[in-house]
């Protein structure tokens, strides 16, 4: 049984990994900010529709991993919702105001009846120069993280950006009626970087230094080529990493030490999300998260198999090559 197996290695392997020195605490970070995040629709309100996606699911999508960031980075964050479900605008609003946020973010996804219509941009309310400054710092970081056109700064009245009572901003990701849009916002690692953008925005805003609270692991991806079997490892962020072969060389091993692991969708024993890949090089692949580093195992059909490991930048990846 997998499974069985599973256990086993995460049995041998965690009796094996090495404590690591606790990292300080960073001096400069968003602890005793309180900030709202808004994830624009839901449930019996889907916003745009288009391609197949309702907006209402990117925009809590996006919405979650930043509040994730955010509460990594010190901060208080106060969501207007999550799940799906309906919230009014006017509730909203009073979710934010009686909370006393320090800022509010809204997330939403864009449409229009011209399919070529395609960008990201963010809004503030007309003349507020705190808004503006927020939402200049998000769109200059959000251009930098993504590859779709930017549309820029602009004011708008908003309810949400009008009625709240600190600085807000609305930031539409993209266009759900443009096919490119489409395959960037509803793309995991492309919404890892949204968020992260925004937390960089909200740094600058807040003059923190700009920095990572901690690089995931947000999807792995894998194919048998003509030779070779390659894993991919897409990565919120630069990481570093170390590989080495284990247990007589039939399993290759890529420790990320300070490192997170999201939810791949995998198969779980409890300890290890693992999947079967149909190779015969590489049958099976093994991720776990333990005491703050990341440990994902290739199981070898032969020991000691050559293998070459890269990275790869914007956006980041980790990559693995088996030959066999």
């Amino acid at each position: 049984m997998r499974r069985v197996g599973a256990l086993v290695i995460a049995l041998v392997l965690l009796s094996l990994i090495p404590v690591f020195g606790s990292v300080s605490a960073t001096q400069t970070n968003l602890s005793g900010y309180t900030i709202c995040v808004d994830a624009g629709h839901g449930g019996t309100d889907p916003g745009a529709v288009a391609n197949g996606v309702e907006e209402k699911n990117i925009n809590l999508a996006i919405a979650l991993k930043v509040a994730k960031l955010l509460e990594e980075d010190g901060a208080k964050v106060v969501l207007t919702r999550d799940g799906d479900y309906f919230v009014t605008l006017s509730d909203r609003v009073k979710i934010a105001n009686s909370a006393g946020c320090d800022i509010f973010i809204s997330i939403h996804a864009n449409a229009a009846s011209d399919t070529s219509a395609s960008g990201f941009e963010v809004y503030h309310y007309y003349g507020s120069a705190k808004g503006n400054l927020l939402a200049t710092y998000v769109d200059e970081e959000i251009a930098k993280e993504i590859p779709l056109k930017n549309r820029g700064v602009k004011e708008a009245g908003f309810y949400v950006l009008k009625y709240t009572s600190m600085p807000a901003i609305l930031i539409e990701t993209g266009f759900v009626t443009n096919s490119y849009d489409v395959s960037i916002i509803t793309n995991e690692s492309y919404q890892w970087r949204y968020a992260y953008a925004i937390l960089y925005g909200v740094q600058r805003y807040f003059g923190v230094p700009v920095h990572d609270p901690v690089p995931t692991v947000t999807d792995i991806r894998f194919a048998q080529h003509n030779g070779y079997f390659r894993v991919v490892l897409d990565m919120s962020q630069k990481a570093d990493y170390s590989t080495f072969y284990y247990y007589y060389g039939y399993y290759i091993v890529v420790e990320i030490p300070n490192a997170k692991l999201a939810d791949l969708g995998w198969s779980s024993d409890g300890t290890w999300q693992y999947t079967g890949t149909g190779s015969e090089t590489v049958p099976y692949i093994y991720a776990t998260e333990y005491n703050g580093t990341v440990y994902i195992v290739l199981e070898l059909n032969t020991p000691y198999l050559d293998y070459n490991a890269f990275t790869l930048s914007n956006p980041h990846r980790i990559v693995i090559d088996v030959y066999g």
